[in-house]
């Protein structure tokens, strides 16, 4: 199957007090609220102003699918994404390093494009994996059998590695790590603000706390973009190779830019990584026949270590897992786009600033494209390829994320050795709540245990709302 599904129900539009539950329910639970609305409505519709008896004001837009898709992500000018984080103040630490490539637009964004795809090429990629693979054993020799760990907490800090090693160099590594870890935080109180930010009495010292935080990270990071340049030798990292790239025309980054972007390069690439590994081994350990399966692939296949070029490539099965799970949990489950200018799309007048938000988690379940949808089922991506449209972890269209090639390496990798090392378990009777704080993650870890590669799989009893997400073959 390579088609996407084309049926679109007409569109609606609630305004007043229908919209009252919708809105709540978004702010509480917004996978619930997907659902629900789609069920009732349709895959396409507006939430507009909550006032009683009053149709102006900003409307905001649930639609779904692949039609949508690729309206929406196909017209990146007239469809904008805005920034990953809170705007902040004026002339503030908070507002300059929202302005990275994530909320540039039209040919500023393509400039800025040209110079950051290079380092993250599909073949500047593969001169990572050795640095990558010596820092995913540095994790998994901390790791004892019949031990237990928290499967999320380990792949936080691994991806963090990755992160500081490859983003900022491993000549001063302990440096180069407690920036990503101010990184984290300044990521962690962000979203702690936009939590509370519909409460006035509770957020005001939380706000200041995150903008003294943000001038302390942009400080850190400035002092090190300054010494990159007193060296003069380009270095490997993916900062310093930024400071020296050229575009168009002698273009050159600012170093506002050069921080913006390094530091949101991070924030987006070690969470959502961290998320869809924690998953994927939660997913494993709950599928014995799979787990089986693809622990004899990667004992045919894997015969060396870091992996010979093309290795990775050639284990299917670990390409049907990794895809599977971003389908089922895709770490950034929605997005919203800004209508740039009033238009006539989805089948409804929209107007400027409307927005429109767009679902990963819901184009992925779409039946006609991916049967028993809530099913884990590797096997589907050997049988069938969706169109470009019906599956986007990684966004679609021109503004296709810049480090696709990079994470999927680094997440193979991840994932093969920890096969190739370990057989682990799901802690029985553990509660898995999934919950959106930025990604798609557990509220509470993923509590599993470390055993021999003895090939003794089998699954767990559990609890939690997981249950009510995925269905295991």
């Amino acid at each position: 199957m390579t088609g996407s599904s084309e049926t679109v129900r007409k569109p609606y539009v609630l305004y007043g007090h229908q919209t009252w539950r919708w809105y709540a329910q978004y702010l509480r639970d917004p996978i619930s609220c997907y659902l629900d609305a789609r069920e009732i409505y349709g895959p396409v519709g507006g939430l507009g102003n909550p006032l009683p008896f009053w149709k102006g004001g900003r409307q905001h837009v649930m639609a779904f699918g692949a039609v949508p898709n690729r309206i929406v992500f196909g017209q990146p000018d007239l469809f904008r994404p805005g920034g990953q984080v809170l705007r902040g103040p004026r002339g503030s630490a908070q507002r300059r390093m929202r302005k990275s490539i994530f909320a540039m637009h039209g040919d500023e964004h393509n400039r800025h494009r040209r110079v950051m795809q290079p380092p993250l090429s599909r073949l500047a990629v593969a001169s990572y994996a050795p640095a990558i693979a010596g820092l995913i054993d540095q994790v998994l020799d901390r790791w004892e059998v019949g031990k237990p760990i928290d499967a999320y907490h380990e792949m936080l800090t691994l991806s963090n590695w990755i992160a500081a090693h490859l983003l900022f160099g491993e000549a001063d590594f302990e440096r180069s790590l407690a920036i990503c870890m101010l990184i984290r935080d300044w990521i962690t109180l962000d979203v702690e603000v936009r939590t509370l930010k519909l409460r006035p009495s509770l957020p005001g010292a939380l706000v200041r706390r995150l903008l003294r935080h943000a001038e302390t990270l942009e400080a850190a990071v400035r002092q090190l973009i300054e010494e990159r340049r007193s060296a003069g030798a380009p270095g490997k990292d993916l900062l310093s190779q930024l400071i020296g790239a050229h575009g168009d025309k002698d273009f050159a980054m600012s170093d506002d830019e050069l921080v913006a972007h390094s530091v949101i390069l991070h924030g987006a690439s070690f969470l959502t990584t961290a998320s869809t590994l924690a998953w994927a081994m939660y997913l494993l350990a709950q599928n014995p026949a799979v787990a089986a399966a693809l622990d004899r692939e990667v004992a045919s296949k894997l015969t060396a270590w870091p992996p010979a070029t093309g290795e990775i490539d050639a284990m299917p099965l670990l390409d049907g897992v990794l895809r599977e799970t971003l389908r089922l949990l895709p770490p950034v489950h929605h997005t919203l786009r800004t209508v740039a200018a009033p238009t006539d799309a989805l089948g409804l007048q929209l107007r400027r600033d409307d927005r429109v938000i767009m679902s990963a988690f819901m184009s992925h379940r779409e039946p006609t494209v991916f049967p028993e949808p809530d099913v884990f089922d590797p096997a589907r991506w050997m049988r069938d390829r969706p169109g470009p449209y019906d599956y986007i972890p990684f966004s679609a269209g021109p503004r296709l994320c810049l480090g696709y090639a990079f994470a999927t390496l680094e997440m193979k990798m991840i994932l093969a050795r920890i096969v190739q090392r370990h057989r682990v378990a799901l802690v029985p009777h553990s509660k898995i709540d999934v919950i959106y704080r930025l990604t798609l993650c557990p509220s509470a870890g993923v509590p599993m245990t470390v055993e021999p590669r003895d090939g003794a799989f089998s699954a767990a009893p559990v609890s939690g709302n997981i249950l009510k997400l995925v269905r295991h073959g």
